[in-house]
């Protein structure tokens, strides 16, 4: 086919860009680098962990201010076996030592018991013996010699020590234990607990019959013997206390009647109105002597003579008690 150049000019060729292929991006590597990053990022936190452990101190042993219940429970032993194996702990690793509270001390009283003063005393009682029931009440200090007469034994005398204390504090009576001796032989041990409570700066009595018999006598009395109090002051826990008993120096009393004329019975004298202010009738020895005769007990409610009118006698009559003490009376008379 024939192309008519002139009419239409030549087409230029037309232009071809050049096609640039995009680079291709590279995955896989890429997923091993983050792989190896990460890998190594563990490595170090493994190593970092474990130099911390072996950096960490081992558990305390100090005591815990509130020590938890699971603690507590775990020290509790168990009063049944468990059918159920527990873990056995690690033995390098001790329980916490739990520490119970500090109980609270219980304070006993310091004793310092102060004798009042008189600290003692010691008093004889007497029933006069008139029915009445009237009681006699001869009282000594400690400060004074006690010392009392006899007195008839059908009065019932009693000798009575009594001990007069003051406590510097509040205490409990029974706490408070005490020897008492009599004559350096211990006669009571006890505790003042006829006291509930001796109340401070009062005073209290504590008193014992003692000892009828004659004769000088000691009683001591000995508080906290034992030490169990706390004592303010050794030198103030014993009171002593002495008296004496005195025998009876009174002779007996009677009045002798006569010389009287009785008829044939001749003149006649005897002892009237006899009396002891500590022996009974019935113990007292009564004798009688005729001129220079011997003394003969005198028997009879009287003694007559019969002789001559204008006869000289003499008449004793004695009287002794059952402590030796002697009346003695005489009359000498003449006949009818």
């Amino acid at each position: 086919m024939l192309v008519d150049t002139e009419t239409h000019p030549p087409v230029p060729p037309e232009l071809v860009s050049p096609v640039i292929s995009k680079p291709k991006f590279a995955i896989f590597p890429l997923i091993i680098g983050f792989s190896v990053v990460i890998f190594v990022a563990a490595a170090i936190a493994v190593v970092y962990y474990q130099a911390k452990l072996s950096m960490a101190p081992s558990p305390s042993s100090s005591p815990s201010p509130t020590p938890s219940a699971m603690a507590l429970a775990s020290l509790e032993p168990s009063m049944e076996p468990s059918s159920t194996p527990t873990s056995t702990p690690i033995p390098s690793l001790k329980p916490p030592v739990i520490s119970s509270p500090t109980p609270t001390p219980i304070l006993r009283p310091t004793l310092d018991i102060r004798f009042g003063n008189p600290s003692a005393s010691v008093k004889q009682t007497i029933d006069e013996g008139t029915g009445d029931g009237r009681v006699i009440n001869r009282e000594y200090t400690s400060i004074q010699a006690g010392q009392f007469d006899e007195v008839s034994a059908i009065w019932s005398p009693r000798v009575t020590v009594c001990y007069h204390l003051v406590s510097n504090e509040k205490v409990s009576g029974k706490d408070i234990k005490f020897s008492m001796s009599l004559d350096d032989k211990i006669v009571v041990e006890d505790n003042l607990g006829g006291y509930d409570q001796l109340e401070a700066g009062r005073i209290y009595d504590w008193c014992h019959d003692v000892t009828n018999d004659l004769g000088k006598h000691t009683a001591k009395l000995l508080l906290n013997p034992d030490k169990s109090l706390t004592e303010n002051n050794y030198l103030n826990d014993l009171a002593r206390l002495e008296w004496e008993n005195l025998a009876d120096n009174v002779a007996p009393n009677f009045t002798l009647i006569g010389p009287n004329d009785e008829g044939v019975a001749g003149t006649c004298l005897f002892p009237q109105f006899i009396s002891d202010n500590v022996t009974p009738y019935a113990d007292l020895k009564i004798e009688q002597k005729i001129d220079s005769a011997d003394w003969i007990k005198f028997d009879g409610d009287r003694y007559c003579f019969i002789g001559l009118a204008g006869e000289s006698h003499t008449y004793i009559s004695r009287i002794t008690d059952a402590r030796g003490n002697a009346n003695q009376q005489n009359k000498t008379f003449v006949l009818y």
